[in-house]
């Protein structure tokens, strides 16, 4: 999109600004490094969610209810700002159809633009939340009480809801929803004097700004840099949500098989079900693993985030991962064979 302001100082953010105000400038920065890394992080999250049940639909030998593994169905609860760009960029980068996109909006008349790119939009976060597999929460706060209400009573215990409102702790959203299934990405801004790749953020222009190498690469968990970073626990409990999801139609081995599988992990380095879980729970007859509590795993030290912490190829192996799942329709390539 053209910006037919961009030459006329005039009509700069900027220009209005008095000196006292010019010293905060540096608050789009750190806007723009939020919204970008949020979206970012989401969106490998559905690319992973997604192969993985791509996949598990494709392995021969499963069972009829593994058979019957269907497309990633990815709900947002809010269409502020937020909501709507996490909502474009799933649609544009993720391989996800847009008929497996739904918004829950006070103001779905105002989301024409997400409307016309197939995404249905309306206001029902009941219907939302029993239909999706992953529920983003992009609700403003003051709305949160009332959202929780509604959904707690519809969530199933296989939906992961992936909460992007930054003054909620995950105990407080398991609180309210009575759900354990929750991820919450925390992020923390580490200096005031490093920049963002980019200067600000256009509102139309998060997924155009994650087709660039250099903003990608500032987002990934592993290395990011510019002055944000996100908690140690958020790649840990992506893990264990990834393995929830094969657990759930697959027994322990073939679960391990398909995450390493999924994670390019070569046999000599492949994740056992002791990088998993306690060496109690490993050392009694394992037919089948423990559904893990997202919850706790945020929460407290795990086997996988110590394994990870010690383990330099499960970092290469998951940093490799990252930039592909970026790329639009960049799943395809990692399939399984059946």
């Amino acid at each position: 999109m053209f910006d037919l302001t961009k030459n006329l100082h005039s009509l700069q953010f900027e220009a209005g600004l008095k000196e006292e105000e010019k010293n905060l400038i540096h608050l789009r920065s750190r806007s723009a490094a939020l919204t970008e890394s949020s979206c970012a992080h989401a969106l490998s999250y559905c690319q992973l969610a997604q192969r993985l049940r791509t996949n598990m639909s494709k392995l021969s030998g499963l069972s009829a209810n593994a058979r019957a593994v269907r497309e990633l169905s990815v709900g947002i609860i809010g269409g502020g700002h937020l909501g709507q760009q996490l909502a474009r960029v799933i649609e544009e980068s993720s391989g996800i159809n847009a008929r497996n996109i739904k918004v829950s909006s006070r103001r779905p008349e105002a989301l024409a633009q997400l409307s016309a790119m197939g995404i249905e939009c309306f206001y029902d976060n009941q219907r939302l939340a029993s239909w999706a597999d992953v529920l983003f929460l992009c609700c403003l706060p003051s709305h949160l009480l009332q959202v929780c209400a509604d959904i707690k009573t519809h969530l199933s215990h296989h939906c992961i809801v992936y909460s992007l409102i930054a003054t909620a702790p995950v105990h407080r959203l398991a609180q309210l929803l009575g759900h354990t299934s929750i991820l919450r990405p925390a992020y923390q801004f580490v200096s005031c004097e490093t920049g963002w790749p980019r200067p600000h953020l256009p509102e139309h222009s998060v997924a155009t700004a994650l087709e660039s190498v250099q903003q990608t690469t500032a987002t990934c968990p592993l290395t990011m840099s510019s002055g944000v970073c996100i908690g140690v626990a958020w790649l840990p409990a992506v893990l264990y949500s990834l393995l929830n999801m094969c657990c759930s139609v697959l027994p322990p081995e073939g679960a391990l098989d398909l995450l390493n599988q999924l994670l390019r992990l070569q046999p000599d380095s492949a994740l056992s079900a002791h990088h998993l879980i306690s060496q109690s729970s490993v050392s009694t007859p394992l037919r089948h693993l423990p559904w893990i509590s997202l919850v706790d795993v945020q929460s407290k030290d795990t086997p996988l985030s110590r394994h990870l912490m010690k383990s330099p190829v499960l970092m290469e192996c998951l940093l490799a991962l990252y930039l592909p799942t970026l790329t639009p329709g960049g799943s395809k390539d990692q399939e399984i064979s059946s």
